[in-house]
């Protein structure tokens, strides 16, 4: 069964537990809330460091696939730190040819504002 429903690319730390070695936890930002919480497991086979090292893992293979999405798509983000929030210019959505080719055609008519 589904403990937590959480995307692993808003995993901000995860570690086992000093204490209990089948222990792990895991901070991440709540999507509605957009608060920090702090996550508790005990590991019902494995050790913490094993479950807590996947948790990593996912992260990793997550934000590699991520920063090559962004390279691809031409998206870019920008920190404000005044407001402390984040912006984003472009899509991830893939474009299909018709919709590429009237986007050429409206930057072809558009003249270069210098």
């Amino acid at each position: 069964d589904l403990i937590v429903d959480q995307t692993i690319e808003k995993v901000s730390f995860c570690a086992p537990d000093r204490n209990f070695d089948r222990a792990f936890s895991y901070i991440c930002r709540d999507g509605t809330t957009r608060r920090w919480i702090c996550h508790c497991f005990m590991a019902v086979k494995d050790t913490g460091e094993r479950l807590s090292h996947a948790v990593g893992c996912a992260f990793a293979a997550c934000l590699e696939r991520k920063q090559k999405r962004e390279k691809e798509c031409g998206v870019t983000a920008t920190f404000d730190a005044s407001r402390t929030t984040f912006t984003r210019e472009g899509s991830f959505r893939v474009t299909t040819a018709t919709e590429q080719a009237e986007r050429e055609e409206i930057m072809r008519q558009t003249p270069d504002a210098k």
